[in-house]
């Protein structure tokens, strides 16, 4: 009687470590697919760093869903493929010549060679935007 009663004890043991070793049910945020979009501003200025809840399409339908998710603001020109961001957060281009600065983007930590209608983006992706000149384009790809 004494090794049933054992062998019942061990066995709801057993089974009770094996209930609380599992991870827990995933909630709903752990669900949504994400995109990671960055935007480095000049100085004086607060930068954005903000989960998007998106999960693929351009990086111009991207933007829009940050902003209607009320992320950031942004202008821009053209339709499609031909689209051109303008200003993020009301920062346009400034300067003249080799000194003019604009906003640059890179995904994943490359250089975007697409436009904002063109490039494709999907959830686990970051994008990240900076405001730099020409000459100063490929430091958006840096530390990331």
């Amino acid at each position: 009687m004494k090794k049933i009663a054992l062998l019942i004890i061990m066995g709801l043991a057993i089974a009770c470590s094996d209930q609380s070793e599992q991870s827990a049910p995933a909630t709903e945020v752990d669900k949504l697919p994400l995109v990671q979009l960055r935007i480095e501003t000049p100085e004086g200025k607060d930068p954005v760093d903000a989960s998007v809840e998106y999960s693929q399409g351009t990086v111009l339908s991207l933007m829009q869903a940050a902003r209607e998710q009320k992320l950031i603001e942004f202008t821009s020109e053209g339709e499609g493929e031909k689209t051109l961001i303008q200003s993020i957060q009301g920062i346009g281009p400034s300067g003249d010549g080799d000194k003019a600065k604009y906003w640059i983007y890179a995904v994943n930590g490359k250089m975007a060679n697409l436009g904002v209608g063109s490039q494709n983006v999907q959830s686990g992706d970051e994008v990240r935007w900076c405001y730099l000149s020409y000459e100063e384009r490929k430091k958006c790809a840096e530390n990331q």
